[in-house]
């Protein structure tokens, strides 16, 4: 097929995807819709930040603001709404949601794209068990909107109504890698690089010896955990270890963790 024939804006290629559109468009009209009920505020976080954040993780574009003389400082495309969300927090919002682009560097793959539109909100002192049920009510929401009673991607499929499972981080480490994920976390939060790289090996995981601890983490999840989670229904990856969640709150029953999650369909 030629490029000009396989081109997006034609019209016979655009008619398979404009579906596709309309879906997005419904869903994003029906979240606005709910979070509207819900008592939340809609909130627009500046795309251009003077920080890019510290996650060792993520990666931000790059630009320049230049003044009328022509001096040039440095600005970043935000990563995520989070740190404009949290001020707004400290400054007395209650309920604030953020659905707009974000952009991310050195990610481009089937699952990842520079440029994407994310979903963040906000409740102020609800247990982060609430935002795991707002969730589940959202991808539901989703599914009811795009007319569609399951989701499908790589041969597994998902239940977007099922009530999704609850799974820690280190609960998920042991059933899918065979990995003792707490036994290289201190009480303290510290980690011990050398105990999980001997864990990781035994898994298969390839560790390379400038890997750090994080480094070993990443592989492990998503070698061995991300593939297996959201298959039948939902999954909910919670208490991430407090090195891997700055932002979050230390949980109380185990400070060793942090009170986030990801949900996974």
């Amino acid at each position: 097929m030629s490029l000009a024939s396989s081109t997006w804006w034609r019209a016979g290629v655009h008619a398979d995807r404009r579906p596709f559109l309309l879906a997005r468009n419904r869903i994003t009209k029906a979240f606005r819709a709910w979070f509207e009920r819900q008592g939340f505020e809609e909130v627009e976080a500046a795309a251009l930040q003077v920080s890019p954040g510290n996650e060792a993780h993520l990666h931000a574009f790059a630009t320049q603001a230049l003044t009328i003389a022509g001096e040039a400082s440095p600005l970043y495309l935000h990563t995520s709404p989070e740190f404009a969300c949290k001020k707004l927090l400290a400054a007395g919002e209650e309920k604030i949601f953020s659905l707009g682009k974000v952009w991310r560097n050195r990610e481009r793959g089937p699952l990842h794209h520079p440029e994407f539109t994310m979903l963040e909100w906000y409740r102020a002192a609800a247990p982060y068990q609430t935002l795991m049920d707002d969730c589940a009510t959202l991808l539901a929401l989703a599914a009811e909107t795009a007319e569609t009673t399951r989701f499908a991607f790589r041969g597994m499929t998902c239940d977007p109504f099922a009530a999704p499972e609850r799974l820690s981080v280190a609960e998920a480490f042991a059933r899918h890698a065979g990995v003792d994920l707490l036994a290289s976390v201190a009480a303290d939060g510290s980690t011990d690089r050398d105990a999980l790289a001997a864990e990781a090996r035994k898994a298969g995981i390839r560790v390379a010896e400038d890997d750090g601890w994080a480094d070993i983490f990443s592989r492990i999840i998503v070698e061995k955990v991300e593939p297996r989670l959201g298959e039948g229904r939902a999954t909910i990856l919670c208490e991430y270890p407090i090195s891997e969640a700055a932002l979050a709150r230390p949980k109380d029953a185990d400070p060793r963790v942090a009170e986030r999650f990801e949900l996974y369909a």
